[in-house]
C-alpha cells in the first residue's frame, strides 16, 4: 500500500470520527426522548492511557480518547465514497 493512499484512508477514518461523531451527537440533542435518541447519542469509547515521557528538565504527558457513534461510522462510509467517486483513492 503505498504512503498516499495510506494516508487518505487515515484522513477518512480520523475526519468520519470526528465530523460524525459532533453531528451525532447534535442531532441526539434535538431530537425527543427515544430509542433513535439514545441511537445518536449512545457509542463506545476508547481512552487510551497517558503515556508520559519524562525528561531531566520537564516532563510531557501524551494520551486521548476515540469517542464514535453511529452517525460517525456512516460519515466513515460516505467519506470514503465521496473520496472513490472524485478519484481520490483508487
Amino acid at each position: 500500500m503505498s504512503g498516499r493512499k495510506l494516508g487518505y484512508l487515515t484522513l477518512i477514518l480520523l475526519l468520519g470520527l470526528i465530523l460524525g461523531s459532533a453531528i451525532g451527537e447534535v442531532l441526539g440533542h434535538f431530537l425527543p426522548e427515544s430509542p433513535v435518541k439514545k441511537a445518536f447519542i449512545t457509542g463506545f469509547t476508547y481512552v487510551f492511557p497517558p503515556a508520559t515521557l519524562n525528561l531531566i528538565v520537564f516532563s510531557v504527558t501524551f494520551g486521548f480518547t476515540i469517542k464514535a457513534n453511529v452517525v460517525s461510522f456512516l460519515f466513515v462510509f460516505l467519506l470514503a465514497h465521496l473520496l472513490k467517486w472524485f478519484n481520490l483513492v483508487t
